[in-house]
């Protein structure tokens, strides 16, 4: 009886512990320490754990994160969707699921948070809740449990009613998460066409990620640039005529241009065919107007 007894309580407290480890993350030697201090009361022990997590992840709090990834959430609406660049410290937990599984809960987090600004960094989050718990306790708990820092470094929520969003991740971790990720917006005058023709313009988005132009053409590029990229070439012009300086800096400048504008960069898939000349071809085959307005690249 005694045995029977015994065998019962040692099922009882591997049960405890293994509902705990199940509900917290924490390892097993800490799981057993955490009921053995709150008398085998799992909510006190959560708490108590907790506690000593917050003191662990303090302590990581200051280490340097040169890793992570870009998530998005609701790409796939191509009308509708948030990124969100998040940071740990190394490729392996970058990698991890539950690093991964944290940066879409939280991408999705902001995207359904109607109350946050449209773009900010972790300084616009202190009130956002992640699946009823509040995203400072999130980060402690996953901090916690990986053993590296993590930092929300910024997100960004797209929405239009007149222009669609091309996406593109580059080597993904999985279908939402990469350390490259880009995004092209195109006004349009017939949206319902436009989102018909995602695959073709997916290339744009490729594009961006591959690449990486300054700007879309040349009035978005600064001007700073430009006068700097002027000066460069002066100063290699040391032997040239006075009077064909002015020709040769201008076509210097034009090659500078159609190498640094997404524009005026010839089509990573088709390099007879510039950007523009693409987007204008479906354009004319389609009888729909394409402009392309903004674009972002997200790297880590």
């Amino acid at each position: 009886m005694i045995i029977l007894q015994m065998k019962v309580l040692k099922m009882s407290s591997m049960e405890l512990i293994k509902k705990l480890r199940d509900t917290t993350g924490s390892g097993i030697v800490d799981c057993k320490k955490a009921l053995s201090e709150n008398n085998n009361d799992i909510d006190a022990s959560v708490k108590w754990l907790r506690e000593k997590g917050i003191l662990k992840a303090q302590k990581k709090q200051d280490r340097e994160t040169n890793e992570g990834v870009v998530s998005f959430f609701n790409n796939s609406s191509n009308t509708e969707f948030t990124v969100c660049k998040i940071k740990c410290e190394t490729d392996f937990v970058a990698k991890n699921n539950d690093f991964l599984d944290f940066a879409e809960s939280l991408s999705k987090a902001i995207h359904e948070n109607k109350n946050i600004n449209e773009h900010g960094t972790d300084k616009d989050l202190t009130d956002l809740t992640i699946n009823d718990q509040m995203l400072s306790d999130c980060l402690t708990d996953l901090i916690s449990k990986i053993g590296e820092n993590v930092q929300i470094v910024s997100y960004k929520k797209y929405f239009s009613d007149k222009s669609i969003f091309i996406t593109y991740l580059h080597n993904k971790y999985n279908s939402s998460c990469s350390k490259i990720g880009s995004v092209v917006e195109i006004l349009t005058n017939d949206t319902d066409t436009a989102l018909r023709l995602v695959d073709e313009l997916k290339v744009i988005a490729m594009q961006i990620s591959a690449m990486k132009p300054m700007g879309i053409d040349e009035n978005s590029i600064n001007s700073k640039i430009l006068e700097d990229e002027k000066d460069i070439i002066l100063k290699q012009m040391n032997n040239v005529p006075d009077d064909k300086k002015e020709q040769i800096i201008q076509g210097k400048l034009n090659k500078f241009l159609k190498e640094n504008t997404l524009l005026g960069q010839p089509l990573i898939t088709d390099p007879k065919k510039s950007v523009s000349s693409y987007l204008s071809e479906i354009s004319k085959n389609n009888n729909i107007s394409l402009n392309i307005t903004s674009m972002d690249l997200y790297t880590i």
